[in-house]
């Protein structure tokens, strides 16, 4: 039996195989769902997945100086972020060579050669 959370799960690292970063809404009440809801409560088919602006904003991170994964050799950050539209979510920050990192910045989301999302600075803050 698939739990209602592995489909929740499932749907938005499909997203992200296909480089699309999209939020979770309730069709009924328009109501965006955080990631860490895992869309508890919801029929599945009352969710509908809407495509995100990118825009975020630094909440906290971390830099790793350990290797922990191949495929991310240190010194890299880790961060805790909030999209626009109010989800939040751990990712990678890629800054400018030299760029300070710093709590509160405006972020945009990319995706990295690999096909990981990152975040990267936002010189262009909505206003």
């Amino acid at each position: 039996m698939q739990l209602p959370s592995d489909h929740f799960e499932r749907r938005f690292l499909d997203f992200i195989a296909m480089r699309e970063l999209r939020v979770p809404r309730l069709r009924g009440s328009g109501q965006i769902l955080g990631y860490g809801s895992h869309g508890y409560g919801a029929n599945p088919d009352d969710i509908e997945w809407i495509p995100a602006s990118g825009r975020a904003t630094l909440h906290s991170y971390a830099v790793y100086r350990q290797q922990y994964h191949p495929d991310f050799p240190p010194p890299y950050n880790v961060a805790h972020v909030e999209l626009e539209e109010g989800p939040r979510l751990i990712s990678r920050i890629v800054p400018d060579e030299g760029a300070a990192i710093v709590i509160g910045m405006p972020l945009r989301a990319r995706f990295d050669p690999a096909g990981c999302l990152v975040f990267v600075p936002d010189p262009t803050p909505a206003t």
